[in-house]
C-alpha cells in the first residue's frame, strides 16, 4: 500500500496536469482526467508486474536473506499477480469508458488524442504518421489486448477447482507469462525497467536449475511394504558448497524421464544433509540421501459396455478419457514392483529409517545399499534420476526446548529428518564430553528423549484430536519454548494450524506443497 501511495502521489498530479493542459489547449474539455487515470493505472501495472516476478525464483536471494519460506514468497506472488490482473482490467475498462467521449468529438478535435494511442500526439502516430514508427506506435493497443488475454487464460487456470485437478495445465499455462512479459514490454517501455530485476532473477534461477538437472544420479528403490518405498541416491558434495543452512528440512525436485519427460515432483529428504555431509569421508565425491514415498492405490473404474441396440456407442476417445490417470509415483514404484514379489507386511517407515545408513564410503555403489541394514529382504531396483536442489526451509527446531512433529502419510519424511538432526546433536555432545574427560552425556542430553506416537485412522476409527494432543504436551513444560512441525494432507495441516493457534506459546511451521 505504501508503494502504491508513492506511485499515485508522484504520477497522478503530473499526469492530470499534463492531460488537462493538453486538452484545454486543443479545445477538449471532457475525458482528460480519464486519460490521466489510464496512464496512472498503466504505471501501477508496471510496478505490480515487477513485484510479481521477483519471488518466483526457487533460488531466491530474497528468500535466503530474509529467511522466508517458499509458502510465504508464493503467497506474495499470488497476491501481487491477482492485484496485477485487477489493475489490468481497470486499465482496460477506463480506456473503453473513454472511447464514447472520443467518438462524440468533432473530427477536428479527434486529432488531439489519437484513439489507438492517446499518449502520443496526432502527428506522431498513425494515421497522422504513416511511417513504420507511427504505425508501430498505433499498434500498441493490440499488444495490450494480447497481454490482457494471456493474463485471462493464466487467471482462469489458477482458480482452485481447475488448478488442483489439472496442475500440469496450470503450470504450463503459466509459461505463457514469458510471452506476456515480452509483449507487455513492447506495449509500454516503462514495463521493461520494472520487470528487468525479476526477469533477470528468473533467468538466473532457471540457469541454476538446468545446471543441477544436467547430471543423472544413480541410486535404487527399495520396497518397504504396504505401498511404501525408499529411494536412495548419491548426492554430489558440491551441491552443498557455499550453503550455510543447517536446517534439517530440505527438499528436492525429482525428475525421472522414464515416468514423465515434463514433470518434476518435490520430495522432502529424510536425510539430515548437514550431518550426512559432515560424517561422510572427505575423500568421497558424494554421499547418500534418501526419500520416502508411497504409492496410492488407484480405484479402477468399470469399463462401460457399448450399447449394441442403443442410440449411440461410446467413442474410443471418451473411453480413454475415462481411464484413471497413472500417477508419477505409481510409475516410479513400478520399476521395483517388477522385481520378485515378497509377502506384504505392515510398513514401519520410522523404524526402518533408523536402520538406513547416513555415512558413505569411497565406492558409490556400496554406499547405496540400504538392504544390508534392513532386517528382512526387500525387492530392489536400480534407477537413474535427476535432482534439482536442495532447497532448505528456514526453520531451526534446535532453538526450542520442545519440538513436536504432527505428520500424516508421507509427511513423516520431515519428522525423520528432524529426529536425525537431534540424534546427531546428542552424538556430538557425547563426543565433546568424552574429549573433555567426562564419559557421561551432558545434563541436557540426559533429559532429551524421543517419543513416537502412532495413531491409525479409518472409517471406524476416530481422528486424532490435535488440540488435546498439543495441550497435553504443552502442559508438561509450560515455561519452555515449543515448536510444531506440520506435514501431511491439507485438511490435516489446517487442523494442526488451528490447534497451534489455540495453544498459547506455540510456534509452528506448516509444510505445504500445493498452491
Amino acid at each position: 500500500m505504501a508503494l502504491y501511495s508513492i506511485v499515485i502521489g508522484i504520477w497522478w498530479v503530473r499526469l492530470r496536469d499534463y492531460f488537462m493542459k493538453r486538452g484545454r489547449d486543443g479545445g477538449v474539455l471532457e475525458g482528460n482526467q480519464r486519460l490521466a487515470a489510464i496512464a496512472l493505472t498503466g504505471h501501477m501495472c508496471d510496478v505490480t508486474m515487477g513485484m510479481a516476478l521477483i519471488p518466483i525464483s526457487r533460488h531466491s536471494a530474497l528468500g535466503s536473506f530474509f529467511k522466508l519460506s517458499a509458502s510465504t514468497t508464493l503467497a506474495f506472488h499470488m497476491l501481487t499477480a491477482y492485484t496485477l490482473f485487477v489493475l489490468v482490467l481497470i486499465h482496460g475498462f477506463i480506456y473503453v469508458a473513454w472511447i464514447p467521449m472520443f467518438t462524440s468529438l468533432p473530427a477536428q478535435l479527434r486529432k488531439i488524442y489519437p484513439v489507438l494511442n492517446p499518449t502520443y500526439l496526432y502527428y506522431e502516430t498513425w494515421p497522422g504518421n504513416s511511417n513504420p514508427l507511427g504505425i508501430w506506435r498505433s499498434s500498441l493497443i493490440f499488444t495490450g489486448i494480447a497481454t490482457a488475454l494471456t493474463m485471462l487464460v493464466i487467471f482462469v487456470t489458477t482458480l482452485p477447482p481447475l488448478r488442483q485437478k489439472h496442475f500440469n495445465l496450470f503450470y504450463f499455462t503459466h509459461l505463457f507469462a514469458i510471452v506476456a512479459v515480452v509483449v507487455i514490454c513492447l506495449h509500454a517501455s516503462t514495463m521493461f525497467y520494472c520487470t528487468a530485476p525479476g526477469t533477470a532473477m528468473w533467468v538466473l534461477d532457471w540457469g541454476m536449475r538446468l545446471y543441477e538437472l544436467r547430471e543423472k544420479l544413480d541410486g535404487n528403490i527399495v520396497t518397504l511394504g504396504n505401498g511404501w518405498y525408499c529411494l536412495t541416491l548419491s548426492l554430489p558434495r558440491g551441491r552443498l558448497d557455499g550453503c550455510a543452512c543447517t536446517s534439517p528440512l530440505a527438499h528436492f525436485y525429482i525428475h525421472h524421464s522414464g515416468s514423465s519427460i515434463r514433470e518434476l515432483h518435490p520430495f522432502t529428504t529424510i536425510t539430515h544433509l548437514a550431518t550426512a555431509n559432515s560424517i561422510s569421508p572427505k575423500s568421497a565425491h558424494d554421499f547418500p540421501i534418501q526419500f520416502l514415498f508411497r504409492k496410492q492405490a488407484t480405484s479402477l473404474r468399470p469399463e462401460a459396455t457399448p450399447k449394441v441396440n442403443g442410440s449411440w456407442v461410446a467413442p474410443r476417445i471418451l473411453a480413454r478419457l475415462q481411464r484413471p490417470k497413472v500417477q508419477w509415483t505409481e510409475k516410479v514404484a513400478g520399476l521395483v514392483d517388477k522385481e520378485i514379489p515378497r509377502p506384504s507386511e505392515e510398513a514401519d517407515p520410522v523404524g526402518s529409517a533408523r536402520l538406513w545408513p547416513v555415512a558413505s564410503t569411497s565406492s558409490r555403489r556400496s554406499s547405496l545399499n540400504p538392504i544390508a541394514c534392513l532386517g528382512n529382504s526387500h525387492a530392489m531396483a536400480n534407477v537413474s534420476l535427476r535432482l534439482e536442489g536442495p532447497y532448505f526451509t528456514p526453520a531451526d527446531p534446535t532453538r526450542y526446548h520442545t519440538v513436536v512433529c504432527l505428520v500424516a502419510g508421507t509427511g513423516v519424511s520431515g519428522a525423520i529428518a528432524i529426529a536425525r538432526a537431534f540424534t546427531n546433536i546428542a552424538r556430538e555432545t557425547a563426543e565433546a564430553c568424552d574429549i573433555g574427560g567426562r564419559h557421561t552425556a551432558s545434563k541436557e542430553s540426559s533429559h532429551s528423549a524421543l517419543e513416537v506416537r502412532i495413531h491409525l485412522t479409518a472409517k471406524d476409527r476416530p481422528r486424532i484430536d490435535l488440540y488435546k494432543t498439543l495441550s497435553s504436551i504443552r502442559s508438561i513444560d509450560l515455561e519452555g519454548d515449543m515448536w510444531v512441525y506440520l506435514s501431511g494432507p491439507n485438511r490435516f495441516i489446517e487442523a494442526g494450524e488451528n490447534a497451534c493457534k489455540n495453544v498459547a506459546g506455540v510456534d509452528w511451521y506448516a509444510a505445504r506443497w500445493d498452491i
